[in-house]
């Protein structure tokens, strides 16, 4: 080989090399650029999770509700029927009965759907309101009265859903005689306490926002602190339920975390165990550490317990302002926990549970109610 060739060999060599290491860092800034842009929308996705529930329904849906295979094609007859989401309807059968057939209500509601002797009349054709297949068509049939009822009042698809389910929780003509305005219909009474969170449950659980059955975020209950625990085992906000006294019962409605870790501290699930107020701030004051000997059950021996302890300052509290995040508020049949401001509304600064109506979530912060005066009790140590 001549000294030239051997030059030009040697010079096409370099050109090679120095192409091959422009491609390389071309190469490279792109690999960077994809892991910046990844970044970012993890970023966002992370910013998002951040802002929705902790627990998310399993498979495939994003929607909260999951409804048991044997109703599904009930449920899709029904939705079809009435003009709304399958979710929604599941939603709301959820809401009312928790899917399950057999249950009446104190003041007579039957079924799956719940139906009252005089409307399943109207709506059964006469079927069994014990039957989920009769009873979920009714219901179908009704919230198709409903819609029709209602549409030409709404502005839009979402507000006529919030005035139909209204109506089938306090009547329509009672949402007529509010002239179809919710805002002032849901600053009554029980259409206040009961209706307004009947809807906003329903909703946000055919959205995904308030799961019933979901796979949650794992891990144990914050160590050491009450309010952290307290906002781990419990809803964000108020949550409520048809009434009832059953075995177990809350046990779907309940956040995911409260069930597995209340059960691991006692499981005698008996009489409406998921929705006890008691057992939602044993349950936090064991499972985080701050104190393993709290009684997990009677509110009525917890205040005795509180009294008696030297780890608790026990007070009686002229106002609100008195109050500290991490306070036990108790009186004999009813115990509850102060978190502090969290969100805007009459739930967003307690966590607590209702026997037979709620399941641990957002609650009002009163200091005495019919059954009296509250103590505060405020861990010291000890």
């Amino acid at each position: 080989m001549s000294d030239q060739t051997t030059a030009t060999g040697n010079a096409g060599i370099k050109i090679a090399a120095g192409a091959l290491v422009f491609v390389l860092a071309g190469v490279m800034v792109f690999v960077l650029m994809l892991i910046m842009i990844g970044g970012i929308f993890a970023s966002d996705s992370a910013s998002s999770s951040a802002e929705t529930a902790a627990c998310t329904a399993s498979g495939s849906s994003s929607a909260g509700v999951q409804i048991p295979a044997e109703y599904q094609a009930y449920v899709d007859n029904a939705a079809a029927e009435a003009g709304f989401s399958s979710q929604v309807v599941g939603a709301q059968l959820q809401q009312e009965a928790g899917f399950d057939p057999t249950a009446v209500s104190p003041a007579g509601a039957e079924g799956i759907a719940q139906f009252r002797e005089l409307a399943w009349q109207e709506f059964g054709n006469g079927g069994d309101p014990f039957d989920p297949e009769d009873a979920i068509a009714a219901y179908g049939r009704y919230m198709k009265l409903l819609r029709d009822f209602m549409k030409d009042h709404a502005r839009d698809e979402e507000h006529l859903l919030e005035l139909v389910l209204a109506g089938y929780n306090a009547g329509q003509n009672a949402v007529a005689s509010y002239n179809y305005d919710l805002n002032e219909m849901f600053k009554v009474g029980g259409y206040k306490t009961e209706t307004k969170p009947y809807v906003e449950n329903i909703k946000a659980a055919a959205e995904g926002n308030y799961t019933s059955d979901c796979e949650h975020n794992g891990g144990a209950a914050p160590d050491g602190d009450v309010v952290e625990s307290a906002m781990y085992l419990a809803w964000e906000e108020r949550v409520v339920l048809p009434q009832s006294f059953a075995h177990d019962y809350g046990r779907d409605a309940a956040k995911p975390e409260f069930v597995e870790t209340s059960t691991s501290i006692n499981n005698d699930t008996h009489t409406a165990y998921f929705t006890d107020c008691g057992v939602y701030v044993a349950t936090v004051m064991i499972s985080s550490g701050t104190d393993p000997e709290f009684p997990t059950r009677g509110t009525g021996i917890q205040l005795s317990y509180l009294q008696n302890s030297s780890k608790y300052e026990v007070f009686t509290p002229s106002n609100e302002g008195e109050l500290e995040p991490g306070d036990i508020l108790i009186r004999p049949g009813h115990i509850y926990l102060y978190t502090g401001e969290r969100h805007e509304g009459i739930d967003g600064r307690a966590q607590g549970a209702s026997l037979s109506t709620r399941p641990p979530s957002g609650h009002h912060v009163y200091l005495s109610d019919s059954g009296g005066a509250y103590s505060v009790a405020r861990y010291v140590g000890g």
